[in-house]
């Protein structure tokens, strides 16, 4: 990596820095004729005489010399002003695909550290770096030549303008240059230490929120907040002691040079007054000086500020080499050459030794061979050494010394292309990442994009764009919207057979189950897939047969029918009768929707339910106002919560005297309407849901559904004949709600729509319905559990010739035992090796090694 900024910026864009600089250029003599022409029109066309003037062949007298002249101006502060425009523009996208090219070279250095590095830093630190901290170097680069070239072309141009006036001006022009040319770098040396030291104090308070961030559990468990507040307190106070001595020396330079700057025209009133008055200076040139001063400040305050600007982002931009720079940092090749090598032969550990920084993470000298299509255990407590063993037999590390090879293959010498692909290894610390579980599923054939989309019209256009602006900021071509899965290398020919593949290890590792309950709660687009729709409806009709005719499931559940009120939902589904369409909106917000607020005003309901919404609110404050947060009866009971109580006495007090007090804000009015619509008069037995109130909504359901769902395409009514994607499976399945008032109801309801799925065939399309559930950030919606049997899928679907498994699977229990023969039976005739802390688990493989303290200590 370029160790100067500007060493950078020549690098990578000198062509287009010397292009703007020929432009600058070119702009010099257009604002030397633009101060000339005021001298001219004032002096000559006004004062002047002797006409007319005589222009190329052409006669002008004194009103159409005046009026040439001053067009003549016009037109060139139209040249010089578009100049300008051009400039900027061409600078700003200089500057940003400059900027978009560093943030790429730091990512792929992410990428390209080895893996102890990463012990060193923290997101915290690095995420700053990449995004915030180079933002000001992107828009520094595309001035980086041209803003002292313009500018210090503009004043030498406007300098020269006034010493060709009288030179006693021009000197009174630049008598204040040299004190501020010497004091302003002089300040500007301790406001560049300060910035460091504030860069450096950012980082570290990122890396601290970071680090809470991932320990919150850590932090409430051990009562710590006030020790991590202290430390964080501190650390702001520091950013803050710094920042304020940098403003003090900033506006101290700002004061300076505004100081020298007003000192000047007291130097040209004074020597050009009494010029004027001499007679050796005309007023025309009097006043063409002071404009050109007045516009002579400008450039010489863009210089001052481009020379703090060029010291504070070279700072940032040395920092930035200083962590993105690592002496042992991959090779640029070994990230993105894209070749595979087969390998074939047996592991070798050829007197390997290797440190990852600490006690307890080293190996010495270790020599050992796993025989071709045989199955080995690596065994040793953690801190043993067992972990970075299995890391160097991926790949993933480097030795110090010693040679690790697969045949004839030297694997530090190899490519991720080559390793990524011929060698799965799943470590005990597993990473889902943000997405679905396909996503996750596939990611290990996901290496380079196999087929491109076809595209045509404006689709076909924008592409090109983007590639065009890739190649210059010589970013990767690669299309994301591209097909990346690897079907050949997980041995299928479809996508189908895949899906198959990956749902047959999924039961292997027992995780199906998990997927099916996913999976009934996906939403499906049955656009996709018109029969598996089908079958769901005739799974619904099915069940709802059964619910009929069976009188033991008849009181299990309440059908959706739209003459019937249905006491296990809430007023919102039984007054709406339909979903939004957009599964983003919840039924939260549908009353807030602006054809739903004037169907409820329309219909007078709007004040009904406010106060429905009053009462209730009584109720819970009367019965929960006393409760302790803690007891957990406001969740399980209330609609209130904790924080909200003191806000709701305010309403209930507002609302019981409106006619005397000030009336309830919207704001208050929609939260009464939201109590009201969360009410399920089969859990909440307030004797608020009268039989009258009943009949109300659903002959109000009847108008909403024919007003305002109707032919209104952001609906979708409940109708029993119809799949309703905004519903998850199971809801379409069941389309009705399990009784509240029995508490055996959801789950003997959920026995039958088991039985039914799976005498109908639906289990399969389900759980590859559940393949489309999203995991939330990072798997934040799965179990540990869940996410470690998912990276396992992942690495056993990449079909290796290698695999190697890190503390997966090595419980006791007979599940664990099985699945540990069912690995070694899927692993059959390929290399697989298994890192385990048990010796007994060890036992059950063929070869295995011991480790203790980084060296062998037993092997069999």
């Amino acid at each position: 990596m370029e160790k100067s900024l500007f060493s950078f910026i020549w690098k990578y864009s000198a062509r287009q820095q010397i292009f703007i600089l020929m432009v600058t250029v070119l702009s010099y003599p257009v604002v030397y004729v633009l101060l000339e022409l005021p001298k001219l029109i004032v002096n000559d066309a006004v004062q002047g005489d002797n006409f007319p003037r005589t222009i190329l062949g052409l006669d002008f007298d004194q009103v159409p010399y005046l009026l040439l002249l001053c067009f003549a101006f016009l037109g060139l502060v139209v040249v010089s002003n578009g100049l300008k425009f051009y400039l900027n523009v061409f600078k700003g996208r200089l500057g940003e695909r400059m900027l978009r090219r560093l943030r790429f070279e730091l990512f792929q250095r992410v990428l390209r550290f080895q893996l102890p590095h990463f012990r060193k830093v923290s997101s915290g630190e690095i995420i700053p770096m990449i995004t915030s901290e180079v933002e000001d170097v992107g828009g520094f680069i595309g001035e980086a030549f041209a803003l002292p070239a313009y500018q210090g072309g503009m004043l030498v141009v406007q300098i020269g303008f006034i010493f060709m006036q009288d030179p006693l001006l021009g000197l009174a022009a630049i008598s204040s240059y040299p004190i501020q040319g010497y004091v302003i770098p002089y300040l500007q040396k301790r406001v560049v230490i300060l910035s460091r030291q504030r860069v450096r104090n950012i980082r570290v308070i990122a890396d601290k929120v970071g680090e809470s961030i991932t320990g919150v559990a850590e932090i409430h468990a051990n009562d710590a907040a006030a020790w991590h507040s202290a430390d964080i307190s501190e650390r702001l106070y520091e950013n803050f002691r710094i920042r304020y001595e940098i403003f003090n020396r900033k506006f101290l330079i700002k004061f300076l040079n505004n100081f020298m700057n007003q000192l000047t025209p007291f130097f040209f009133y004074l020597i050009g007054g009494y010029l004027v008055i001499e007679g050796n200076l005309s007023i025309g040139a009097l006043l063409a000086v002071v404009a050109a001063y007045k516009d002579l400040a400008g450039p010489w305050k863009e210089l001052l500020s481009y020379y703090q600007m060029t010291a504070d982002v070279s700072v940032k931009y040395q920092t930035v080499v200083e962590n993105f720079d690592p002496p042992d940092i991959h090779d640029i090749e070994r990230l993105t050459r894209d070749e595979k090598a087969e390998l074939s032969g047996d592991l070798k550990f050829d007197n390997v030794s290797f440190s990852g920084g600490a006690a307890g993470q080293e190996v010495m000298e270790i020599s050992l061979t796993v025989p071709a299509g045989t199955a080995c255990a690596i065994a040793g407590p953690d801190g043993s050494g067992r972990s970075e063993v299995l890391q160097l037999a991926a790949g993933l590390v480097s030795p110090s010394s010693g040679k690790i090879c697969i045949g004839d293959h030297d694997l530090d010498k190899l490519t991720d292309s080559t390793l990524g692909r011929e060698i799965a290894y799943v470590g005990g610390a597993v990473h889902v990442w943000t997405g679905t579980i396909r996503d996750n599923l596939y990611y290990g054939l996901r290496h380079r994009p196999l087929i491109l989309p076809e595209r045509e019209g404006e689709a076909l256009k924008e592409y090109k764009r983007r590639v065009s602006e890739a190649k210059e900021t010589r970013n990767p071509l690669y299309d994301i919207e591209a097909v990346w899965d690897d079907l050949e290398a997980a041995g299928a020919d479809s996508i189908h057979t895949l899906d198959e593949k990956a749902l047959q290890l999924l039961e292997a590792v027992g995780l199906d189950k998990d997927i099916y309950r996913l999976g009934l709660q996906s939403r499906f687009d049955p656009s996709m897939d018109d029969t598996f729709a089908g079958k769901i409806l005739n799974v619904r009709k099915n069940l709802a047969d059964r619910i009929v005719h069976e009188p033991a499931l008849e009181g299990l559940v309440e059908l959706w029918h739209p003459d019937r009120f249905n006491a296990s939902a809430n007023l919102a589904d039984n007054l709406f009768f339909a979903v939004p369409a957009d599964p983003e909106i919840t039924m939260d917000q549908v009353p807030e929707m602006e054809e739903v607020r004037a169907f409820l005003t329309e219909t007078g309901l709007d004040e009904k339910l406010q106060k429905v919404g009053l009462k209730i609110a009584e109720t819970m404050l009367e019965l929960f106002s006393n409760v302790s947060g803690d007891s957990g009866l406001l969740g399980a009971y209330s609609f209130i919560t904790q924080d909200e109580i003191p806000e709701f006495e305010r309403i209930v007090r507002i609302g019981k005297s409106e006619q005397q007090r000030p009336g309830l804000s919207d704001a208050d009015r929609s939260r009464l309407r939201g109590l009201a619509f969360k009410l399920v008069p089969a859990r909440h037995r307030l004797g608020i849901m009268t039989d009258e109130l009943r009949d109300k909504v659903i002959a109000a359901r009847k108008t909403f559904l024919d007003t305002v769902v109707k032919d209104n395409p952001g609906f979708v009514a409940f109708d029993p004949d119809v799949y309703l994607p905004p519903l998850t499976i199971e809801d379409n399945l069941l389309f009705g709600r399990a009784r509240v008032d029995r508490r055996d109801a959801r789950r003997r309801i959920d026995d039958v729509i088991r039985t039914i799925v799976e005498e109908t065939g639906l289990r399969r399309p389900i759980i590859y319905a559940g393949f489309g559930y999203h995991v939330g950030v990072s798997g934040s919606r799965l179990s540990a559990g869940q996410r470690r049997r998912i990276a396992l899928v992942r690495g056993l679907l990449k079909n290796a010739k290698i695999t190697i498994l890190d503390d997966i699977a090595t419980g006791t229990t007979e599940d664990d035992k099985a699945l540990r023969r069912g690995l070694q039976e899927i692993l059959s005739g390929k290399t697989f090796l298994f890192g385990t802390s048990n010796a007994d688990i060890a036992a059950e493989f063929d070869q295995r090694f011991v480790l203790d303290q980084g060296r062998i200590s037993d092997k069999g």
